[in-house]
């Protein structure tokens, strides 16, 4: 993909997998003030118990109103992960042309599964052209460029237009064969893609591997020059 991070296909399809704890990981992260009245109501909800237990009747009121704070964080949870569950399951579902346009391309059902790599599909302008696109696929929070048509699915995929070619007007034969030739094209783009994207793979765990044994490496060595090993 370029100088784009290569996926593996399993890992970018978690969040579309299990939307709705995507979402409640993303609304703990980006909603402070409701992870700071959760924080209060489990330490009301401890204290009171723990006070009630220890025969502190007093401190029943604090128990109770933890249990009003309980309730009332709880329905702001679920809100707040139904309304962005809903959000995100109802964006797949939007009809797109390029969408389709993808979804039969030739080499359609024959993209790597292991990895997720650029696409490429041919659509058919109303002008007279052929247009190449290149379909790269998006993680759940990431969002297309600018000039990139976003596609909603899962995953949703930003497309770009990367080759446009005229065809034969007023010769169907030729130009069913112009289109033909243009998604040949456009497969061998693909297959190159996916080969790119495995090396990309492959080189970042020989990388992580390398950098594990330097610093195993490393631990050792420094037993015998005095210095505290940085290993965490």
């Amino acid at each position: 993909m370029g100088e784009e991070r290569s996926h593996g296909r399993g890992e970018l399809m978690v969040p579309y997998e299990r939307p709705y704890r995507y979402v409640l990981a993303r609304t703990w992260r980006g909603r402070p003030q409701l992870r700071r009245l959760t924080a209060l109501t489990v330490v009301l909800l401890a204290g009171g118990g723990a006070g009630v237990a220890a025969g502190q009747p007093l401190l029943g009121l604090v128990l109770g109103l933890g249990a009003m704070f309980a309730a009332a964080v709880a329905a702001a949870w679920l809100v707040a992960v139904a309304q962005g569950g809903r959000a995100m399951t109802r964006s797949w579902r939007h009809p797109h042309e390029l969408a389709s346009v993808r979804a039969h391309r030739p080499q359609a059902g024959t993209e790597d599964c292991d990895v997720a790599h650029v696409e490429y599909a041919v659509s058919v302008q109303d002008d007279g052209h052929l247009v190449t696109w290149c379909f790269r696929p998006l993680e759940v929070s990431e969002g297309p460029r600018v000039h990139e048509v976003e596609i909603p699915g899962r995953p949703r995929y930003a497309a770009t237009p990367v080759e446009e070619t005229p065809f034969a007007a007023r010769d169907t034969v030729r130009a069913a064969e112009q289109l033909v030739e243009a998604q040949a094209r456009a497969a061998d783009l693909e297959a190159a893609a996916a080969r790119e994207a495995h090396a990309a793979i492959d080189a970042a765990r020989a990388d992580a591997e390398l950098a594990a044994e330097a610093r195993s490496t490393a631990a050792a060595l420094q037993r015998s020059t005095g210095q505290r090993s940085r290993r965490g």
